[in-house]
């Protein structure tokens, strides 16, 4: 069904469009037209196929209501403010000196947040024998691309990387994409905790 003003709607029934005009509060069909023409056919139509289009008409309203209800209670997103703050601290991996944040958990985290969240991985570059990879995680409105080379035990870059070493990357990358967005960015920095903004405010 498409609406031409706040009281004509063009509807198709069954193989044939028509205008009708709706009444402005109880959105009752009042006069019945076929598309373009100024005759109103409502009183040469049987009342089976009236009662039909006030019912399509009655279907489009409440589907209209609804996405308005849902946009008007749609939760605000999140901002980076918000999402520093959350403590990681019981998620994180730590190899040689250096903290991971769990992938798994950190997407599930992403997810309940933002449920619509998104994430790809772009095309691998090589530098010499070493690989590096990049990850770009959409979230919360916003779109961040993370990048990481693959590396063994010892965190150095590894030359020509098998699958499953590019694959290990590929996770910590999108570990690390998300936190971009927030979430355990504070790791990065080597912090155990992260920094409320009470914490910035007094140290400032």
């Amino acid at each position: 069904m498409r609406i031409k003003n706040h009281a004509w709607h063009t509807i198709k029934y069954k193989e044939d469009s028509f205008d009708v005009k709706l009444s402005n509060e109880s959105h009752v069909i009042q006069d019945i037209r076929s598309v373009d023409s100024e005759i109103n056919i409502a009183g040469m139509l049987d009342k089976k196929i009236i009662y039909a289009m006030q019912e399509m008409v009655d279907a489009e309203m409440n589907h209209k209501q609804y996405m308005e209800d849902k946009k008007i209670t749609k939760e605000p997103i999140m901002q980076y403010k918000e999402l520093r703050q959350i403590n990681v601290s019981q998620h994180i991996e730590k190899k040689n000196g250096l903290s991971y944040l769990s992938w798994s958990w950190a997407v599930d985290q992403l997810l309940q947040l933002d449920d619509c969240a998104t994430w790809e991985y772009l095309e691998p570059k090589q530098f010499g024998e070493s690989m590096m990879v990049f990850c770009k995680v959409t979230a919360f409105g916003k779109s961040r691309v993370a990048q990481l080379p693959v590396m063994d035990f010892r965190n150095q870059a590894i030359s020509n990387p098998n699958a499953y070493q590019v694959n290990t990357a590929m996770q910590r990358c999108l570990a690390k994409a998300i936190s971009l967005h927030g979430i355990g960015l504070y790791i990065y920095a080597g912090e155990d905790l992260p920094i409320s903004d009470k914490d910035v405010s007094l140290s400032v």
